[in-house]
C-alpha cells in the first residue's frame, strides 16, 4: 500500500515538472502585451538591456543546431503523463511528415504531451522564434526540440524526421475556433513533396475567460501574430493543469494535390 502511494507521488511529481517546462516556453503567449508595455514603460537601463539580451539569446540559438534528443527533454518525456489523462491514443505513420494539428489550444495539449513528450519521441516542434531570442527560456525550448515556425526551418527539420506544426498559432489562442487563413505550411510540403498527418482534437482542456475588444483583439492575432488574451489558464480546478480529459484525436493523411494550385489545396485541407 505504501508502494503504491509512493508511485503516485513520483508520478504526480513527474507531471508537474513536466507542465512547468512547457509552461515555461508558452508563457510569452499570454504575457507578451504585457512585456512589451513594460519594456516602453521602463526605466532607460532597460530599454538598453532587453536588446542586448535578446540579442545574446539569437546569437546562442544561431550556433546550435536543431536537436532532437537530449537529456532534458529524455527527463520530461519520462512523466506518466497518461495516467493523468487517462488514456492517449495517437498513432502517427513513421516517416518525415509535417503533422499538422488543429486547434492550437491554450498551450498546444494534445500536440506536446499526445505526440511531442512522448517517451522515444524523436519529432521536432515549431514554435514561434521570438521564443528563441528570450534567453534561458530558448535553450530550454531548443533542448525540448523545438524550432523556429518558418521555412527554412522547417523544411530542414523534415529532411531528418517529422516536425509538428500548428498552423492557427495565435489567431486561435484569441478565437479559440480554427484559422484557415494559412498557406505556408503547404507550400513546404509542395515543395519537398511530403505529405501532412492532420491531428483534429475535439476536446477542451482548459476554460477561457472573455475580455472586451474582441474583434481588435482578432486583428492584431492575424495581423502581427500577438496573442492579447486573459493571462491566466483555467484547467483543472482553475489552475494551469489541463484537465484530465482523454487525448484521442482524430487522424488522417492529406496529400498535395499538385493538378491544383495552392488555393485549391488550402481548402480541400480545411473542408474538416
Amino acid at each position: 500500500m505504501h508502494y503504491i502511494l509512493y508511485e503516485d507521488a513520483i508520478y504526480t511529481m513527474l507531471f508537474l515538472w513536466a507542465l512547468v517546462a512547457i509552461i515555461l516556453i508558452f508563457m510569452w503567449v499570454f504575457f507578451l502585451p504585457i512585456f512589451i508595455v513594460g519594456f516602453l514603460c521602463s526605466v532607460p537601463f532597460f530599454v538598453f538591456a532587453l536588446p542586448i539580451s535578446l540579442g545574446i539569446g539569437t546569437c546562442i540559438y544561431f550556433a546550435v543546431d536543431q536537436i532532437k534528443e537530449s537529456t532534458l527533454r529524455d527527463i520530461i518525456s519520462s512523466a506518466p503523463v497518461h495516467k493523468w489523462f487517462g488514456e492517449i491514443k495517437v498513432n502517427i505513420p513513421e516517416g518525415n511528415h509535417l503533422i499538422c494539428c488543429h486547434p492550437h489550444g491554450m498551450i498546444c495539449t494534445s500536440a506536446i504531451f499526445g505526440i511531442h513528450l512522448r517517451p522515444g519521441s524523436k519529432t521536432l516542434i515549431a514554435v514561434a522564434p521570438i521564443v528563441f531570442a528570450v534567453p534561458v527560456i530558448g535553450w530550454i525550448a531548443k533542448h525540448m526540440g523545438a524550432i523556429p515556425a518558418t521555412y527554412i526551418s522547417i523544411k530542414k527539420g523534415l529532411q531528418n524526421g517529422p516536425v509538428i506544426l500548428l498552423p492557427g498559432g495565435v489567431p486561435e489562442i484569441v478565437t479559440g475556433n480554427h484559422y484557415t487563413k494559412r498557406w505556408g505550411f503547404l507550400r513546404i510540403i509542395r515543395d519537398m513533396d511530403k505529405q501532412i498527418i492532420k491531428v483534429i482534437n475535439k476536446e477542451t482542456y482548459y476554460n477561457t475567460v472573455n475580455i472586451p475588444l474582441y474583434d481588435l483583439r482578432r486583428f492584431i492575432a492575424e495581423k502581427y501574430n500577438v496573442p492579447i488574451v486573459f493571462p491566466w489558464l483555467f484547467g483543472w480546478y482553475g489552475t494551469w493543469i489541463p484537465m484530465p480529459k482523454p487525448i484521442k484525436p482524430d487522424i488522417s493523411i492529406f496529400k498535395y494535390n499538385h493538378r491544383g494550385d495552392l488555393e485549391i489545396n488550402r481548402e480541400t485541407y480545411y473542408s474538416f
